[in-house]
């Protein structure tokens, strides 16, 4: 796997949000295509791809700030889920980068967190609804003939459920692991085109960190929306040679 450089800037548990630097290199790789796909549009307030070094580096600065700022207990808590930790990252992504027109090694923020989702009515519907045989697992998406609009969950072959969201202005992804011990992998999020058949993997948007889960457990990982269009997202369950798809959905956010 590539390294991605990152320096984490802040970690905190539920009611103590502490500042803890550290730089670590830690991400996952899977060969996609680049650059923006179709149906895309630059969000207000982002720069137009081109623009100066000094606008990149005072957007990201920014995008920062209002990240350490965030509730993100309360984040969690509109998607149905109660925070257990949250890590607000400062990484170089390139392919985030390239995706939105910045240049390479522009520094931007992710955050990845920790959570029960087991009382998130998205997700029970979901399951429930795969439980039922109706067109909410991931086999289904697949049977689409375009990209639903707004934030979607569907099960996943390997057992658990997979979101992708819209919320304080990021594209947040989550997975809820149903199985038993423990799984080891990665989510990523792509731009698609919004007449997609399926919820198809397409030019890389954000690639959440190499973590395991336990059961029970759900992670998410975020970046800023840079662009207004469908998205989908997929979980990559590391398996003895690379990575194997475990599931996905999609939407237009």
């Amino acid at each position: 796997m590539a390294g991605r450089p990152v320096l984490r800037i802040a970690a905190a548990l539920v009611g103590a949000f502490c500042l803890v630097a550290a730089t670590t290199s830690a991400a996952a790789t899977v060969a996609t295509t680049r650059g923006p796909a179709n149906g895309t549009a630059y969000s207000a307030g982002v720069p137009e791809p081109g623009s100066s070094e000094r606008a990149w580096k005072a957007w990201a600065a920014a995008d920062r700030r209002a990240a350490e700022r965030t509730d993100w207990k309360a984040e969690a808590a509109s998607r149905g889920c109660v925070l257990t930790a949250v890590e607000v990252v400062q990484e170089v992504d390139p392919a985030y980068n390239r995706a939105m027109g910045a240049p390479a090694d522009l520094v931007t923020t992710r955050v990845d967190s920790t959570e029960d989702c087991s009382g998130s009515p998205a997700m029970a519907q979901a399951e429930a609804q795969a439980e039922a045989g109706t067109r909410a697992s991931a086999s289904a998406d697949a049977g689409v003939l375009a990209v639903p609009g707004g934030s979607r969950c569907a099960t996943t072959s390997g057992p658990g459920t997979i979101c992708i969201s819209k919320g304080s202005g990021r594209i947040t992804t989550s997975w809820a692991y149903r199985g038993s011990g423990s799984v080891s992998g990665f989510l990523r999020i792509y731009l698609i085109s919004s007449g997609s058949s399926g919820c198809p993997t397409g030019s890389t948007f954000h690639t959440g960190p190499s973590s395991t889960w336990s059961s029970g457990q759900t992670r998410s990982t975020s970046k800023t929306q840079t662009q207004n269009g469908a998205y989908s997202t997929h979980i990559w369950k590391k398996v003895t040679v690379g990575h194997s798809d475990w599931g996905s959905t999609c939407g237009v956010l």
